[in-house]
């Protein structure tokens, strides 16, 4: 509770002009505005990119902050609308690339980076492939360890929403992740 009243200072703060109470707030959900970033999209340099342009949103949208949930909840929604922008955005660059990959020579392919925990990574791969809706309610509740109250709030939907659509999520990461260990076997 202590911290969401601090966030509300910085926030009312950053709102009439005090650059240190924004960049101290900045500062503050930097890391898990990239950790959102990076669950959703898998990918180091985007998460970076998402991370950063959600820092720019925010100068613009603070004072769109009410309020009304907390500052993190709040967050979380400015997050998750910042890497479904940045998803959109990158579509036509990814076909490009993937039209590129039958003829590997014309790229210079990076190998990826090296993954600590396979499981984990398997698990996350196979959560990006789920419906929007079910991939942020699995992100926010088990990924970020919201209840489902502030994850319906950030969502800004019904609790009973967030269950189904983890429930939904569950039966098909289960045919999504024995469909990944028998294309591994």
């Amino acid at each position: 509770m202590k911290e969401d009243v601090g966030n509300e200072m910085l926030v009312q703060r950053a709102i009439d002009g005090d650059r240190a109470a924004f960049a101290a707030l900045i500062s503050r959900h930097y890391d898990t505005m990239f950790r959102v970033a990076w669950k959703y999209c898998g990918n180091r340099e985007d998460a970076e990119d998402i991370a950063q342009d959600v820092c720019v949103r925010l100068g613009k949208t603070l004072q769109s902050f009410h309020g009304q949930s907390k500052f993190s909840t709040w967050l979380y929604r400015v997050v998750l609308n910042a890497t479904r922008d940045h998803h959109r955005k990158n579509a036509s660059r990814t076909k490009k690339l993937e039209a590129w990959a039958v003829e590997p020579s014309r790229l210079d392919v990076q190998a990826p980076e090296a993954v600590e925990d396979d499981e984990t990574e398997m698990l996350w791969r196979a959560v990006r492939k789920l419906p929007d809706r079910q991939r942020d309610c699995l992100l926010l509740v088990f990924g970020e360890g919201l209840s489902h109250a502030d994850a319906a709030s950030a969502l800004e939907c019904a609790e009973g929403t967030i269950a189904s659509n983890i429930h939904d999520a569950k039966k098909r990461l289960k045919v999504l992740l024995l469909e990944e260990e028998k294309v591994g076997n």
